[in-house]
């Protein structure tokens, strides 16, 4: 009868073995000698940069995980932040979409107090709207001055500057709407230039200044094209009005 053969047990790859000669092995890898044929294959050149790495194995490991954890944080962030975005527009929404103008008002209101800031320039034009439509002309200024604030010099920032002025017309802060229009003047794109000053000269009119509606009319006419004959004539009679 064939002997069965002896069926040996493996040695786990985690648990190092020792051989005769005493060196640790580890998965069939005797340990000493390949951690001195990998410094072997170091360059001289490179070898102080390999004897750091082995001496701080453990806080470069650290350091990394950090690094991949700030990663993690970030992405969770900005996860957050579109989901809160995602909510805030159908939020907005819901809104806009209400009938009554006054409570449409006060729903945006109390939406803007926490809005996301992608949200709050949208928000801030459906209330200056909302409040027109009811004459709420403090309210409208103050959503035009913030949208003009957040857009800068963009052109929703001129659009919103220019809303801006028109509500103090109504509100009938005269004075203030033509510096408002003075400023926008200087800013304006070269084909509406003339009637920024047609505006400022309108609300110097207003304020009683009657100097100043003149040189707003004067600026009108010299910055017009000389093709257009109509507009100069209009601003000329203007000028000779304002001068009797």
């Amino acid at each position: 009868m064939a002997q069965r053969p002896t069926i040996q047990k493996p040695t786990p790859l985690s648990e190092p073995a020792f051989r005769k000669g005493g060196d640790p092995v580890m998965g069939g890898v005797n340990i000493p000698k390949f951690s001195a044929e990998m410094q072997a294959e170091v360059s001289p050149e490179a070898a102080p940069l390999w004897n750091f790495v082995l001496t701080h194995a453990r806080k470069i490991a650290a350091g990394v995980v950090v690094v991949v954890l700030i990663i993690l944080a970030a992405a969770g962030w900005q996860w957050y932040r579109e989901e809160q975005t995602k909510d805030a527009r159908l939020a907005l929404g819901r809104i806009i979409s209400m009938q009554d103008t006054a409570k449409r008002t006060d729903a945006l209101k109390a939406f803007l107090k926490d809005a996301p800031s992608a949200v709050a320039v949208a928000a801030n034009l459906e209330l200056a709207a909302s409040a027109i439509d009811i004459e709420d002309w403090d309210t409208a200024a103050a959503s035009y001055a913030s949208v003009a604030e957040m857009e800068g010099n963009s052109p929703l920032g001129f659009t919103a500057r220019l809303n801006h002025a028109q509500v103090l017309m109504h509100k009938g802060d005269y004075a203030a709407a033509r510096d408002e229009f003075k400023a926008l003047a200087a800013d304006a794109p070269t084909e509406v230039v003339p009637v920024i000053h047609q505006q400022v000269a309108e609300a110097a009119v207003a304020a009683g200044d009657k100097a100043g509606a003149i040189a707003a009319y004067e600026s009108a006419v010299a910055s017009l094209p000389p093709t257009d004959k109509e507009s100069a004539a209009f601003f000329r009679s203007r000028i000779a009005s304002l001068k009797k």
